[in-house]
């Protein structure tokens, strides 16, 4: 794993505040302002608004990164869409005040989108094989070594629409180390890519593995049959089958991981409109349906690229719920309450991510 150039100048040109004249005589500079005012402004902001703020100047830069995980975690989902304009793609955000963000990546022509991981969009191209890894918020980069041939990401023609990817960015506490796990759905083969190793290598299952996910340190992968398996790197890399009392409905063929921060489920998409959830109770090993408390503590916002997630509702406030309301598409499913869009980008993700761990 290197680090990719930014894709934007750098917004953080040192304390800029401290060599400019303040905009009237006698008033303070900006820099100098009332450490509680700049948190009660920056905790109204949106996420690239932060990102802005933390470029002023240093004081400001200071409560910023003070203060990061709190606001990080306080800053509500983004819905993403891509449209294409020939071989280019431009992104479009739409944060939860409805105000829209477009860009465009350099240098990402040939490239296509194909998931998500702690806060990065994670890129696929052909020339070369490699995967890129760019935080739309930051502008932050990472670049993978070349794939292999056997590794295939992008779908053939008659697949194009099925989520065929799935890539997360893991820290491994057995190892000390980042490491970039992929999957093509329904295939027996997880590759991965360890930090500092320039190549891939991979596990392989009796059986076509339908995802991946990290929760709490560890990396679980579940296969066509509903068979649960750990995925491990120390001492060799390995896939360990875990032993469940149950095993879920032979149904649920493309389900996803979704994961609440404290609560790992599977959840399948039916049809438009009909979810099903089941959480795993780790205590017990097997998996059991979400009491009603649950699903009306969780909302589930369900991604196309199945990178989705399960929120609290107490952590929104009703400017939220009224956004997302009118902008996406909302169903109640049994208990629950499902947000379903193209992609959802969770600002929390990005506090996953600490480039200084070894």
């Amino acid at each position: 794993m290197t680090k990719a150039g930014s894709v934007s100048k750098s917004q953080n040109r040192g304390d800029g505040c401290s060599r400019k004249r303040s905009m009237t005589r006698g008033a303070a500079p900006w820099s100098d302002l009332d450490y509680h005012l700049l948190y009660l402004v920056m905790m109204q902001l949106g996420a690239f608004d932060f990102v802005a703020f933390s470029g002023v100047c240093k004081s400001w830069r200071s409560v910023a990164l003070s203060n990061k995980t709190r606001f990080m975690a306080s800053t509500p989902p983004i819905s993403i869409w891509i449209s294409e304009q020939g071989n280019k793609r431009e992104y479009t955000l739409q944060d939860f005040d409805g105000r829209e963000f477009k860009f465009r990546i350099p240098k990402s022509s040939g490239k296509t989108c194909v998931g998500v991981t702690c806060g990065y969009l994670v890129l696929f191209g052909l020339k070369p094989r490699e995967f890129w890894l760019m935080n739309p918020i930051t502008r932050h980069g990472l670049r993978f070594p070349k794939v292999p041939r056997d590794l295939e990401p992008v779908p053939d023609e008659e697949e194009a629409d099925e989520v065929r990817v799935r890539a997360i960015l893991v820290f491994s506490p057995s190892i000390s180390s980042w490491v970039l796990v992929v999957l093509c759905r329904c295939t027996s083969e997880i590759w991965f890519s360890i930090a500092g190793k320039a190549e891939w290598d991979y596990v392989s299952s009796p059986s076509g593995i339908i995802d991946v996910h990290d929760f709490k340190g560890k990396i679980y992968a579940i296969d066509i049959n509903s068979r649960l398996y750990e995925l491990g790197f120390d001492p060799e890399p390995k896939l360990m089958l875990l032993k469940t009392k149950n095993i879920l409905d032979s149904d649920m063929v493309f389900m996803e991981f979704v994961c609440s921060g404290e609560n790992l489920y599977a959840m399948e998409c039916f049809s438009f409109d009909e979810y099903e959830v089941h959480e795993l109770d780790f205590g017990e090993m097997k998996w059991v349906s979400p009491n009603k408390k649950t699903m009306e503590e969780y909302a589930f916002f369900a991604s196309d690229l199945k990178h989705s997630a399960a929120i609290k509702r107490e952590l929104w406030s009703d400017s939220w719920l009224q956004f997302y309301k009118k902008s996406a598409y909302n169903y109640k499913s049994g208990n629950g309450v499902f947000f379903n869009a193209d992609v959802w980008y969770f600002p929390h993700d990005c506090l996953k991510v600490d480039l200084k761990q070894k």
